[in-house]
């Protein structure tokens, strides 16, 4: 390469050399391929960088996005926190992505940070011991002999050779309510201490959307300062800030606060038996008076005057609490005391929100019956959810920190304004990324005129039928090698009916979602097994990388429009068509061209992958959107003749 042009800055320069054949990456790994598109995202991550300004970039699939925007980063010696959608994302990232780069570019200092929720407590193990070792529970003992050893093993269960059973991770587990803090006799110990030390440490820090969004909401508190935050799979953050921003009350959480020993002790018996009668009092007013509907839920429309009255009953215990407290406690009851003030007030706060109906202009509030089991078993959970989550993310997150987004699905027709409009990112400099691979070649579009359109209920079991007998035909042109993905687990349930002793009887190997295999089992028995058909659901749409000829095969059943059960989602309908919005234009057509694009890039990983993409839905063809969706989806080629997957199967078997 040349010398930089004038424009551009010494960190671009750098960062394109590091990308170029002949730089460092090339001279250190035989066979290296530069990227166009990968370099000209990094370019624009170090313009951000160095100007401050947001970067949106929509980067395809075979990018390398995560190295565009690490080698920026670490060149500039900024800090960065990295907001990843999920904890499996964070993990790829911080074991696989980050050392590649600390090998090969230069040493950084990284760390990986979850919620507490995530780590084993000392404390509470302590208590725990005597009670797993009476009981012999082998996964336990295999945990305690990790516990010497911080090479092995860093406290997060994610990261454990074996499983814990639920509830005995539950009692293990830190606890933000629960923990003493520095006045805790294991502080010296702490995994969650080393985890937050080694964090004020890095100059890479990786944590998810439900955590950058909670430490946004806390104004900055609870992870380290940064100079940057990159938020990756950022088509996600309306999603996840909409869930981050929802209040919520349960039974069961009432509960757990009043089955606190320390507040029983300490609050007056009048006080307490009161909390007690105005927390039945609520729940039973709200069984009373809610008619939970087909969809599992009901809206409220006027405050709930039981639920404000359970309100100020937990708020007078929180006096009762701050004014009994004891003089003579030790620094570890201190702290779990304040606690225990701190949480019966918070939990007085939001069930004054949920139960007030006050601000239904800015919140919908809604009634939900949970599914459960033991004392948890089909309770009620009322919540207020944010109906619109762009002032917060706007005045928490983009007016405080420059913000790199990023994902392989953000614009619509290379076009950011749907993405910027929902997430109020009101300026941004922003790029969509050339295609990395050739999908005239290498791919083929199959989109059949269907007889019949999806529809809900009972309706919808000759289309179901339809749907089955067309991936039948698919799978068979394929020899397996397939996804079959699915926007409801009914739909999944019922195909599986109709096509799991035809399938197996001709020899297929099939592996469904929602038995006891977790995801990573199913996608690695998936690739080594022969022949193999996954039927999936939401969670094998995005984030799940077979590559090769391992799969050949997505389909798709329809078009993912949110479900119509969807609570807030429902509202923010209704308040666009009241305002005389678009509201299928401007919010749900491109929601679901955004969910497409993600199922459809589970296809090509690799410049030399080859397969089929099936979406199963009539309305591509019989809807005026249908043609918008079509042109949104990568350059295939495009049939609706089965005759053209069995020739494009039989041509890649001949080659």
């Amino acid at each position: 390469m040349g010398e930089p042009a004038q424009d551009e800055t010494a960190l671009r320069a750098t960062v394109e050399t590091d990308l170029r054949s002949g730089g460092i990456l090339s001279q250190a790994l035989p066979g290296y391929e530069e990227r166009f598109a990968q370099i000209q995202m990094a370019r624009g991550v170090a313009d951000a960088l160095e100007s401050g300004e947001h970067f949106v970039c929509e980067a395809g699939t075979g990018t390398g996005k995560s190295l565009a925007y690490l080698l920026p980063i670490v060149r500039s010696g900024k800090v960065a926190l990295i907001s990843t959608a999920n904890k499996a994302l964070q993990e790829q990232l911080f074991y696989k992505d980050i050392p590649f780069v600390q090998k090969y570019v230069q040493p950084f200092q990284a760390a990986l940070v979850k919620g507490m929720g995530n780590y084993l407590c000392l404390d509470r193990l302590n208590e725990e011991i005597p009670f797993q070792r009476l009981a012999g529970n082998q996964a336990f003992a295999e945990m305690e002999e990790l516990l010497d050893d911080d090479a092995q093993w860093d406290g997060d269960f994610d990261l454990l050779p074996m499983a814990l059973p639920g509830d005995v991770r539950g009692r293990i587990a830190a606890d933000s309510d629960q923990c003493a803090w520095r006045a805790c006799p294991q502080y010296g110990d702490c995994y969650v201490r080393k985890m937050r030390e080694r964090s004020q440490s890095a100059q890479v820090i990786v944590v998810n959307h439900t955590l950058l969004l909670l430490d946004a909401a806390m104004g900055g508190f609870l992870l380290p300062e940064r100079d940057v935050i990159v938020i990756d799979e950022a088509h996600h953050l309306e999603e996840e800030a909409t869930r981050a921003f929802t209040v919520s009350v349960t039974p069961s959480r009432v509960a757990s606060l009043l089955a606190q020993h320390r507040l029983r002790e300490h609050v007056g018996p009048r006080a307490f038996q009161e909390a007690q009668e105005a927390d039945a009092r609520a729940w039973n007013a709200l069984e009373r008076t809610i008619r939970i509907d087909a969809k599992g839920r009901q809206m409220v429309v006027s405050p709930v005057e039981e639920g404000l009255r359970l309100a100020s009953a937990l708020e007078e215990l929180a006096n009762d609490l701050q004014r009994n407290r004891p003089d003579n406690l030790d620094s570890k009851e201190d702290q779990l005391y304040d606690k225990l003030v701190k949480r019966t007030r918070n939990l007085a706060s939001d069930a004054r929100i949920v139960f007030s109906y006050k601000q239904p202009e800015e919140r919908v509030y809604y009634v939900e019956r949970l599914a459960g089991s033991g004392r948890r078993a089909s309770q009620l959970c009322i919540s207020a959810g944010p109906l619109d989550v762009t002032k917060l993310l706007r005045e928490q997150l983009f007016d405080k920190i420059s913000t790199i987004a990023t994902s392989a699905t953000l614009a619509v027709k290379n076009d950011f304004k749907f993405f910027r409009s929902r997430v109020g990112l009101d300026a941004a400099k922003e790029v969509v990324l050339p295609l990395t691979f050739n999908y005239r070649e290498h791919a083929l579009l199959y989109v059949p005129r269907m007889r019949l359109e999806p529809a809900y209920g009972a309706a919808n079991g000759p289309y179901l039928e339809e749907l089955a007998g067309e991936m039948r035909r698919l799978v068979e042109a394929s020899d397996g090698r397939a996804f079959l993905l699915f926007s409801s687990r009914n739909a999944l349930d019922t195909v599986y009916g109709h096509l799991q002793e035809p399938l197996e009887d001709d020899g297929f190997s099939l592996i469904v979602q929602g038995g006891r295999l977790g995801r990573s089992e199913m996608v690695r028995q998936f690739r080594e097994t022969p022949r193999a058909v996954l039927f999936g659901l939401k969670s094998f749409w995005e984030g799940v990388d077979v590559v090769g000829e391992a799969l050949s095969l997505v389909v798709i059943d329809k078009l993912p429009f949110d479900p119509p059960d969807d609570p807030v989602q429902e509202a923010r309908v209704t308040r666009m068509k009241e305002a005389g919005q678009n509201w299928f234009g401007e919010y749900v057509l491109p929601q679901a061209i955004l969910r497409l694009k993600q199922g459809i890039g589970r296809l090509l990983r690799t410049q030399d992958d080859r397969g089929v993409m099936a979406i199963l839905d009539k309305r591509l063809h019989t809807k005026g959107y249908g043609r918008q969706v079509l042109d949104a989806l990568p350059p295939a080629r495009r049939t609706s003749n089965i005759e053209d997957v069995r020739r494009f199967f039989a041509q890649i078997a001949q080659d």
